[in-house]
């Protein structure tokens, strides 16, 4: 829609700005846990400094995270959307509707809107407006917190190159960045790459879990589950191999590692995950949802 080469596939960028974003004003409609990981994120890579965000939650302790971190806070949402030029949708999408209609008249041309909100189009959210303003639909997961995230974005209609560039300088430092060749493709990325963090938090609670059950203190048992987890993960993105390749070069015959995959081939285990992230995206693509297993 906006003439922008999109970025595929997927590269990864971790490039800090030399120095904060002086003049930038960043406001965010909603004060949940995105806005205190991307806020937080934005923080620590040096992007911007607190005194240049401000959230606004409804009531005074949906404000407690964000002021922690130095981030002003306000019960107004009008006034976010005036006093900022980069303007972050980050509320649940049934409440979002309400809140658009409340600010409209204060959004003006100039200003570039990020969503972060999933199920919603540029569009949808263009139409909400009901001015040319630019929007930046975005899906980051919450590891953006720790600058390990990942972020993929589709520009709207009224989006030039420079907003682009604008949100790539905002996200990169927080990860992987990738603009999409189809905005359609977001609902996809929500399902794989938005949800399965949690997914992997299970998986690490799971082998804790079973550490402790075989002896480990919790506190040991947690750590070294998370960082295996880690460090599996860094040698697919900085190996090259496939992931099957590398799990089989754990496996020796007859040993330990091939007796525990043999265990969770017999449970379903690759299936399952598969379920999990396919549900997760026909629940991000609004498809109704079928429990008869």
């Amino acid at each position: 829609s906006s003439g922008i080469n999109a970025e595929w596939p997927l590269r990864p960028g971790f490039e800090t700005p030399s120095r904060p974003m002086e003049n930038l004003r960043i406001g965010f409609l909603g004060a949940g846990n995105m806005t205190q990981a991307i806020a937080g994120g934005m923080i620590a890579a040096g992007v911007v400094k607190p005194a240049q965000i401000s959230a606004s939650a409804r009531t005074e302790g949906g404000l407690d995270g964000v002021r922690k971190m130095g981030v002003s806070g306000s019960n107004d949402n009008l006034e976010v959307v005036r006093d900022n030029n980069v303007i972050v949708l980050s509320v649940k999408p049934h409440i979002l509707p309400g809140v658009l209609e409340e600010v409209k008249e204060c959004f003006r041309v100039g200003q570039l809107v990020i969503s972060v909100v999933n199920m919603t189009t540029n569009k949808q959210i263009e139409d909400m407006i009901g001015i040319d303003v630019a929007v930046m639909r975005t899906l980051p997961n919450t590891p953006v917190r720790v600058r390990a995230g990942v972020i993929v974005a589709y520009p709207g209609t009224h989006c030039a190159p420079s907003h682009t560039e604008l949100c790539s300088k905002l996200f990169q430092p927080l990860g992987l960045f990738s603009v999409l060749p189809s905005e359609d493709l977001i609902n996809i990325a929500s399902g794989l790459a938005g949800s399965s963090p949690a997914f992997l938090f299970m998986m690490v609670d799971a082998m804790a879990d079973a550490g402790v059950r075989m002896g480990l203190p919790r506190k040991v048992a947690e750590s070294l589950a998370a960082k295996a987890t880690e460090g599996s993960a860094k040698m697919v993105i900085e190996s090259g191999e496939h992931p099957i390749q590398l799990a089989n070069n754990v496996c020796s015959p007859g040993g330990t590692t091939i007796e525990g995959v043999y265990r969770l081939n017999r449970a379903g285990f690759k299936g399952t995950v598969m379920d999990a992230v396919i549900g997760s995206v026909e629940k991000s693509q609004g498809k109704p949802m079928n429990y008869n297993y």
